[in-house]
């Protein structure tokens, strides 16, 4: 389970398309008052998790500086953290709700779609 603070970095890493460093996290985080010291513990916690990776490293002056990336996607975390709450997996009971609340019909002819690929890849017809 992630803090407050680890979703808002998350959530930044999450929207943007490239690795960052946690200067350019801190410049990115608009209102927030964060140090780069407070953002190396909350990137050093999130990787201790396994939600974060070392994507690279950049020379930057005469040092070099680490960036970071998402090891999941925002789906993957989610959805690992609904099974860990609920290890019975009732997956069939949470699409249930999804389709009764916020499903359109779109995203049902996608998933119908995703369904078809799974079972073709598995062989099962």
């Amino acid at each position: 389970m992630m803090t407050k603070s680890e979703k808002q970095v998350m959530d930044l890493l999450w929207s943007v398309d490239k690795p960052l460093s946690c200067t350019e996290i801190v410049e990115l985080s608009g209102d927030k008052t964060w140090k780069d010291s407070y953002v190396h513990s909350l990137i050093k916690s999130l990787m201790k998790k396994g939600i974060v990776k070392i994507e690279s490293f950049e020379l930057i002056s005469r040092s070099y500086a680490r960036k970071f990336a998402p090891k999941v996607t925002k789906e993957e975390y989610y959805l690992n953290e609904y099974l860990d709450e609920n290890p019975e997996n009732k997956m069939p009971a949470l699409f249930a709700a999804f389709a009764d609340s916020k499903a359109d019909e779109a995203s049902m002819k996608e998933i119908e779609r995703m369904i078809k690929d799974w079972k073709k890849s598995k062989g099962i017809k």
